[in-house]
């Protein structure tokens, strides 16, 4: 078997979904139902609280959970191409990675701060004020020594007689046992305040994907340069490496049913 060297990756979007739905017209001061809109979407996607959520979007109990379990897959799979993990097996590492990031992305931090109107055009502008996790970046030197070693190991001939389905699983588990003993006590980095305008349609409102995955961009902090993680790198991974990163997007594409159409 040739044996790929791990490394850690430049974090990034795997597909582009969106799980944002148009909410309804309320009762209500349009400043206050837009905060709760925002406020109700975040916590669907990330903590799967659908208290408000179902209220303000018109959508079923079950409708609203699939969104939550398309968010938690894809965020799991981003969180598997960040550290080269590879799905070889059965579907466990993928549920596990699932599981990890239900725990990382439960604690998820933000606030609605301002509502601005633009009076002339009657137009509305969240000041969404987001405090982005610090889970990935406090374990990133801890993680980056792991990979270190592992390289070190795979150099030594140590998996020269390994399955891939078992080389796979042994360093996805180092990097989930890592991970796993920092999502109980959350920590968070600066706060980041974003302008989220309000999209209205006759009597219904939303806001752009491209101001979703703005949002969903920062309730995770990651590096953007991440360091370089290959300094031991063996004959046969150095032939297949090039090969391997050709590949990643592909094989770590969202399958189609993982899309959740519940827009109106």
């Amino acid at each position: 078997m040739k044996l790929v060297i791990k490394r850690i990756s430049v974090f990034f979007m795997v597909c582009t979904m969106i799980f944002s739905l148009t909410g309804c017209s309320l009762f209500d001061s349009k400043a206050k139902v837009y905060s709760r809109y925002i406020t109700s979407l975040l916590d669907i996607n990330y903590k799967n609280d659908s208290k408000d959520y179902t209220t303000l979007t018109g959508i079923s109990q079950s409708d609203a959970e699939a969104v939550y379990i398309a968010n938690m897959e894809y965020q799991a799979r981003n969180l598997m191409n960040y550290y080269g993990v590879k799905e070889v097996d059965d579907g466990t590492i993928l549920s596990e990675f699932y599981y990890l990031a239900q725990s990382i992305f439960s604690n998820a931090k933000y606030e609605v701060t301002d509502v601005k109107q633009d009076k002339d055009t009657d137009t509305y502008t969240l000041e969404l004020t987001v405090y982005p996790l610090d889970t990935l970046e406090s374990v990133y030197d801890q993680v980056v020594k792991y990979i270190a070693d592992f390289n070190v190991r795979v150099d030594e001939g140590d998996y020269n007689n390994t399955t891939e389905v078992d080389y796979e699983t042994e360093f996805a588990e180092g990097i989930i046992n890592i991970l796993k003993n920092t999502t109980g006590e959350p920590g968070y980095m600066d706060p980041v305040v974003l302008e989220i305008p309000i999209q209205p349609s006759d009597d219904y409102y939303f806001i752009d994907d491209e101001d979703f995955l703005k949002i969903d961009r920062n309730i995770l902090y990651i590096r953007e340069t991440p360091v370089a993680t290959d300094t031991y790198e063996s004959e046969d991974a150095a032939e297949t490496s090039a090969d391997d990163n050709e590949s990643s997007s592909s094989d770590s594409e969202v399958p189609d049913s993982n899309s959740v159409d519940v827009t109106e």
